[in-house]
C-alpha cells in the first residue's frame, strides 16, 4: 500500500484554521442581536459560589450560560430553522404548525402551554368554558348599562375556528367533531333576546366569506383586510342598525407583509399578502400613542392607544376596548365614525395604583353619553377569563 506524503505545513495550517473557527465565538464580541429568535429566557451569567453547595452547581450553571451565549448561536438557530422547514415543512417550535393550503397556525401562546391549546380552545374540542362565558358576558353587559356605558361585545372567531378545513388533517378531523364555545353558548334557549343583540360572534358569516377570500393572512395569527372590514359591517348592522352603504369611501392596496409570528421561526421568511387601508387617500386621520390626546394621563404611555378621525362619517364617536385583534380592525370601524378611540387592554396589568386606574377610567369613559362602546376580544381572550380580569379594573364592582 502506497503511503500519502505528509505535508507538515499543510497539517499545521489546517489545525490552526480549526482552532480559529472554534474560537471565533469567543473572539467576536457578543451583540444583543444574537439573542433574537429565542422564544425563552436565556441562561444568566453564573454567580461566584459562596458555599460548597453552590460550588458544585457552578460548572453546570457556567455550561448553560456558555451554551446560550455562544456567539454563533443566532446564526445556527436560523440555519436549523431553514433546514427543518425546507426539508420537512416543520417549524422549530411546537407553538407554530404548518396547515394545509399554505396556512400557518399559532397553536399556543406560550411554549409551556399544552400542545394545540389555542387551536382546540377556538374550535371547542374538549373545551368547556360555558360557565365563564355566561357569567362574564352577562355581567359586562348589565354592569356597563348600569353605569351609563352600554357596551356591546364582539368576539372574533380566530383562524382555527374559521379556517378549520386548513388545519392539519388530524386536528381538522377532531375540530369537526366539536362546536366552538361561543356558538354553543349563544345556542342556549334561555339567552335573552337583548343579550343576543348585544353580543356578536360572526362565525358562520366568516366561514362563508373565507371560501372566497382570506380573512386571516395565511401566515398570520391576527386578522387583516377583508376579515375586519366585513366584520365591521356585520357587527355595526347588528348593534346599531348601521348599513354598510353609510360608510365613507376607502382606498386600499395589497402589500406583502412579514408574518406577525415570524419571531417564532427566525431564518424563514413567510410573508402574506394583506389588504392595507391607505389612510390618507381614505381621508382618515390616524394617530398612534398618548400624544394623540389632550392632557393624557401619564400612565397612558404604557398602553397601545389609537385615535382616528373621519369628519364626514355618519356617526359621532366610537370607543373600542380591545385585545391585540383591535388595532388591525380600528381603521375599518373608523369608516363609520367621526372619531374612533381604541385602548388595547393587554397592558392593564401594569396599572398598580388605584389613582392611575381611575385616570384610565376617566380617559376611556369621558364622553360615554355621546359614544358607542364595543369590546372586541378574540375567542381565546374570552375563554381565558379576560373579561373579568380587565373589567374588574375598568368597572369596579364587576
Amino acid at each position: 500500500m502506497q503511503s500519502v506524503p505528509h505535508n507538515k505545513a499543510l497539517a499545521a495550517l489546517a489545525k490552526a484554521l480549526l482552532v480559529l473557527l472554534l474560537a471565533t465565538p469567543a473572539i467576536i464580541p457578543l451583540h444583543s442581536k444574537q439573542r433574537e429568535g429565542e422564544n425563552r429566557h436565556l441562561a444568566a451569567p453564573p454567580q461566584r459560589p459562596s458555599s460548597v453547595e453552590e460550588a458544585f452547581k457552578y460548572s453546570a450553571a457556567f455550561d448553560a450560560w456558555a451554551n446560550d451565549n455562544f456567539n454563533l448561536r443566532a446564526a445556527l438557530v436560523r440555519l436549523n430553522t431553514k433546514v427543518r422547514y425546507r426539508l420537512f415543512g416543520q417549524y422549530p417550535t411546537a407553538q407554530v404548525v404548518q396547515g394545509r393550503e399554505g396556512r400557518t397556525f399559532l397553536t399556543t401562546s406560550h411554549p409551556a402551554a399544552p400542545p394545540y391549546a389555542m387551536v382546540f380552545s377556538a374550535c371547542g374540542y374538549q373545551t368547556e368554558v360555558n360557565d365563564i362565558i355566561d357569567a362574564h358576558v352577562k355581567r359586562l353587559l348589565s354592569l356597563s348599562r348600569e353605569r351609563g356605558i352600554a357596551a356591546n361585545l364582539l368576539v372574533v372567531p380566530s383562524a382555527p375556528a374559521v379556517h378549520v378545513d386548513q388545519l392539519p388533517a388530524w386536528a381538522s378531523a377532531l375540530c369537526h367533531t366539536a362546536t366552538p364555545p361561543m356558538q354553543r353558548w349563544l345556542a342556549q334557549q334561555d339567552i335573552a333576546p337583548a343579550v343576543r343583540q348585544q353580543v356578536a360572534y360572526p362565525l358562520e358569516p366568516m366561514r362563508t366569506a373565507s371560501r372566497e377570500t382570506d380573512l386571516f393572512p395565511r401566515t398570520f395569527f391576527h386578522w387583516g383586510g377583508a376579515g375586519p372590514r366585513l366584520t365591521a359591517e356585520w357587527t355595526l348592522r347588528q348593534f346599531y342598525g348601521v348599513e354598510p352603504s353609510a360608510a365613507t369611501r376607502y382606498v386600499s392596496r395589497k402589500e406583502w407583509l412579514p408574518s406577525d409570528i415570524g419571531h417564532l421561526f427566525p431564518g424563514v421568511r413567510r410573508p402574506s399578502e394583506v389588504d392595507v387601508m391607505d389612510m390618507a387617500a381614505s381621508q382618515i386621520n390616524f394617530c398612534y400613542g398618548a400624544v394623540c390626546f389632550d392632557n393624557p394621563p401619564a400612565i397612558l404611555k404604557d398602553f397601545e392607544v389609537i385615535r382616528l378621525r373621519n369628519p364626514t362619517a355618519p356617526r359621532k364617536r366610537l370607543v373600542m376596548i380591545t385585545d391585540s385583534f383591535g388595532p388591525p380592525a380600528a381603521p375599518w370601524f373608523a369608516r363609520y365614525y367621526q372619531e374612533t378611540v381604541l385602548l388595547n387592554a393587554n397592558t392593564l396589568y401594569l396599572v398598580k395604583q388605584e389613582t392611575e386606574m381611575e385616570q384610565i377610567r376617566q380617559f376611556v369613559f369621558a364622553d360615554a353619553a355621546n359614544s358607542d362602546f364595543i369590546v372586541l376580544y378574540h375567542d381565546a381572550t374570552v375563554h381565558a377569563a379576560r373579561i373579568q380580569q380587565d373589567f374588574s379594573k375598568l368597572l369596579p364592582g364587576f
